[in-house]
């Protein structure tokens, strides 16, 4: 199969990383490999999202320091990197609300490339494309969904 058929995949692992690990790290490189094996799949980014302070794990590194961490144990990755989001907010955060941040982000930053080829809903509004939209006006439980990024649409996992 020839990678303009396969299905790009975004990998995403919330958790405390205190500290991060060898391990950590090993487990993207697993789910890429199995992934790309399948033949179907193709893992184009990694997202490492440590949990904030607020969530009160005894033993917890302050989220400034797992993310220092995190960030020195991907500095090497071309593919796999630390976001801050998650570890920057003052309450805890559920998994699915981080899942739906990426998500839109990926979206907005994906489609943001390819706006002048698809039809806008409302022009001079926010850019938000037909289909998207309706998708969004359902709110369903969180499952893995796709990521417009320019002509493919990916899914988001979560590890």
């Amino acid at each position: 199969m020839e990678n303009s058929e396969k299905t790009e995949v975004v990998l995403l692992a919330c958790g405390s990383f205190n500290p991060i690990t060898n391990m950590h790290l090993r487990l993207f490189e697993l789910a890429k490999d199995y992934m790309n094996a399948t033949g179907k799949f193709r893992v184009i980014k990694g997202i490492i999202s440590p949990v904030g302070d607020s969530y009160k794990k005894k033993g917890l590194i302050s989220a400034h320091h797992r993310v220092i961490m995190a960030e020195l144990a991907t500095k090497n990755s071309r593919w796999v990197e630390v976001d801050t989001w998650e570890s920057l907010q003052k309450e805890w955060i559920e998994t699915v609300k981080v899942l739906r941040y990426h998500q839109e982000n990926l979206e907005a930053a994906s489609c943001d490339r390819q706006q002048d080829s698809l039809m806008l809903e409302r022009p001079g509004q926010k850019r938000k494309w037909v289909e998207q939209r309706q998708d969004y006006s359902q709110k369903k439980p969180l499952e893995p969904r796709e990521v417009c990024v320019g002509a493919w649409k990916i899914p988001l996992l979560v590890l």
